[in-house]
């Protein structure tokens, strides 16, 4: 099956690590950066994002690091389900300006987070290999 084709169900995901509502910036950023992340989500029931590009932003604002993390967060987050084609969440995420989607099982569970770079990475693995230049 083509990379396109394949469905986010499929590919192994970031997992669907969650904060508390409460946390703080400095909190999120610390749960980040030990897990190697570059997204969580924040809080329970319908997820809310918080991203490495959110966190930015709220520094360039002058957001202290003890500021709920929930200042930031996207509340409506776009996202996909284990069904959706490669190709389908990689046009999400450019449609939408985004670089996370959050994907939810058929239940509407959230299982994890595509990464526009892992999505891209999945295209690229899966691209015919690129041939040496011939010498002459």
């Amino acid at each position: 099956m083509a990379a396109t084709e394949q469905r986010i169900g499929e590919v192994e995901l970031d997992p669907p690590l969650r904060l508390p509502a409460e946390a703080t910036l400095r909190a999120a950023a610390g749960v980040m950066e030990d897990a190697g992340l570059s997204c969580v989500l924040v809080g329970t029931g319908p997820p809310r994002v918080v991203t490495d590009h959110d966190l930015a932003s709220a520094v360039a604002a002058g957001l202290p690091p003890d500021a709920p993390v929930t200042q930031v967060a996207t509340r409506e987050p776009v996202w996909a389900t284990t069904s959706t084609t490669v190709r389908d969440a990689i046009g999400l995420m450019t449609g939408n300006g985004i670089r996370h989607l959050v994907v939810l099982s058929p239940s509407g569970e959230v299982v994890g987070i595509l990464s526009l770079l892992e999505a891209t990475q999945l295209l690229l693995d899966a691209a015919a290999p690129l041939q040496p230049p011939r010498r002459g």
